[in-house]
């Protein structure tokens, strides 16, 4: 997969890559947002990678009303910003980046986005959720390189002039969807679901696009074609079949799989294919790299047990890093 394709602002200069962070937060969901709180204003460079602004199983959520010390109901995308917002405070960077890979092993830890981004850290923070697919759509494994991809910016560009489908109903796929209408003549995207879990804002910009359509509520059937991509198989709302041609398909859709794939198996997983950690420090298998939230694959998914998990994690950052006997405590 390239990952040389240079497409407008994409964050994260040189100086962001170049300098040498206490720890790198890999997901800006509860976990890592509450997490960027308390190592910023334990005075640890903090950066956070996150993948879109409504991030995670938190962003997608319409409704809150059990959140301890915020009044409901309130969006989760909302909740998130109130989070986010903190952190910054005390002096926490954010960075938007989808992380495929990382080199945890060395003293120096490495985080790669897709983007060809490398970003360096003592510590890291697993909070990357599960929002991983346990099931694929028929065809999807056949046409893979040959029509059928999982990154916009590494594959845009070979679609120039052609039309494409982008199957999902995430804020992230809007992006992907947005960068592929300035190379595709054609983006379709298909949302499986009645509602894009995006902000509004965002939807209404890209339906407004002349080479842009959203189809609502169309489940994807199948990839089909012979030797390469021909188009997607749907079934509509009102229950028809039917073939959306096109050259390239796109998937970006989620699942309640813990995501772990970046990882490539350099750290211990547990028997529900999450991060294993010692639940008293947030510690994974390898020194130096914590993990917290709802990629450990656990039973209680709530956000207040994945930021509380956060908070774990950074005290005991904090302890790793300055070879304390006992955690610091912050009030």
């Amino acid at each position: 997969m390239a990952l040389s394709l240079n497409i407008g602002a994409v964050g994260g200069g040189d100086e962001k890559q170049s300098k040498v962070w206490d720890v790198i937060i890999v997901g800006g969901g509860p976990a890592g947002a509450a997490a960027a709180l308390y190592t910023a204003r334990g005075n640890l460079n903090t950066l956070v990678l996150y993948r879109a602004e409504a991030d995670g199983a938190l962003g997608i959520t319409s409704n809150i009303e059990n959140y301890p010390g915020v009044p409901g109901p309130i969006s989760g995308y909302e909740l998130l910003k109130i989070m986010r917002k903190q952190a910054k405070a005390f002096g926490a960077e954010f960075e938007k980046g989808t992380v495929i890979g990382a080199n945890l092993k060395s003293d120096i830890k490495e985080v790669y986005t897709e983007d060809g981004r490398v970003y360096k850290g003592k510590t890291v923070l697993i909070a990357t959720g599960a929002l991983e697919r346990s099931s694929k759509i028929p065809g999807e494994d056949k046409f893979l390189g040959r029509g059928v991809s999982y990154c916009a910016i590494c594959d845009a560009h070979f679609y120039q002039g052609k039309p494409v489908i982008v199957v999902g109903d995430s804020e992230y796929a809007l992006e992907e969807a947005e960068l592929l209408s300035r190379f595709a003549s054609k983006v379709t995207i298909v949302v499986p679901t009645k509602q894009i879990k995006a902000p509004p804002e965002m939807v209404r910009q890209l339906d407004a696009k002349d080479n842009v359509e959203i189809l609502l509520g169309y489940r994807p059937l199948e990839i089909v074609g012979k030797d390469v991509v021909e188009g997607l198989k749907v079934k509509t709302p009102s229950g028809e079949e039917k073939v959306i041609p096109a050259e390239g398909v796109f998937v970006f859709l989620g699942g309640s799989k813990p995501s772990v794939k970046w990882l490539m198996g350099q750290v211990e997983l547990n028997e529900q294919g999450g991060v294993k950690v010692n639940l008293e420090t947030m510690e994974t298998s390898v020194p130096g790299v914590f993990a917290a939230g709802d990629v450990l694959g656990q039973r209680y998914k709530q956000a207040v047990i994945a930021a509380g998990q956060g908070v774990i994690a950074a005290l005991n950052i904090d302890k790793y890093l300055n070879k304390r006997k006992d955690v610091k405590v912050q009030w």
